[in-house]
């Protein structure tokens, strides 16, 4: 018992400072405008600061708000720009409108042309997936219908069987066709999508 108890103790020390988002020097050589700075420079928004005020209320240290404030309006300068807008959405994450009105307009036009690019990408790679599984669903039940080909031409088998393998075979055909067309439709539409991903990839000014 005790040995369990000494295990969940270490198991939550171990969760509980993988929550903190400082440790105790940091909070006591805390630079609050500094980490303004980086909070607002990875998007994070100005509440944020509430999990630094409760990673540092177990040393007795409080935030300096006033100085992390400043702090996070000039990195938001740096979060807030055109391109970063833009690396954000194509990386499909979500924007958590941090941006103050005067950054807004060209972080959003960034982004809404990488998220739709990230959505196109995803969309592909679905129907590649979809189509690869169609590929190997059409092998397989090929292989199936040649092996009963190959029986059905030896004639060594009873009327009985025959008939059978026959019936199996008529079975699988309208699944064969409706593999091959379903293969094809996905190809064409493959073609569209990553067409229209190469137009916008090449014609957007983000880089």
């Amino acid at each position: 018992m005790r040995t369990y108890r000494l295990v969940l103790g270490i198991l939550a020390a171990l969760l509980a400072s993988g929550c903190a988002t400082m440790d105790k020097s940091e909070c006591r050589q805390a630079d609050w405008q500094t980490i303004g700075i980086e909070d607002g420079a990875k998007g994070h928004p100005v509440s944020y600061i509430g999990n630094h005020r409760k990673a540092c209320a177990e040393y007795g240290v409080q935030p300096d708000l006033a100085s992390y404030q400043l702090g996070h309006q000039t990195g938001l300068t740096q979060f807030c720009t055109a391109r970063n807008g833009f690396n954000q959405g194509r990386a499909g994450r979500k924007y958590n409108e941090v941006c103050p009105t005067e950054l807004r307009e060209q972080f959003v036009r960034g982004y809404n042309t990488g998220r739709e690019l990230n959505l196109l990408n995803s969309e592909i790679s679905h129907m590649r997936q979809d189509e690869q599984l169609k590929q190997t669903e059409m092998k397989e039940l090929g292989e199936r219908m040649q092996n009963i080909e190959t029986v059905l031409v030896s004639g060594a088998i009873s009327v009985k069987d025959r008939k059978t393998l026959l019936e199996q075979y008529k079975e699988m055909q309208p699944r064969m066709t409706t593999l091959e067309s379903d293969i094809k439709e996905l190809e064409l539409a493959l073609t569209r999508s990553q067409h229209e991903y190469d137009i916008l990839d090449s014609s957007h000014s983000f880089y």
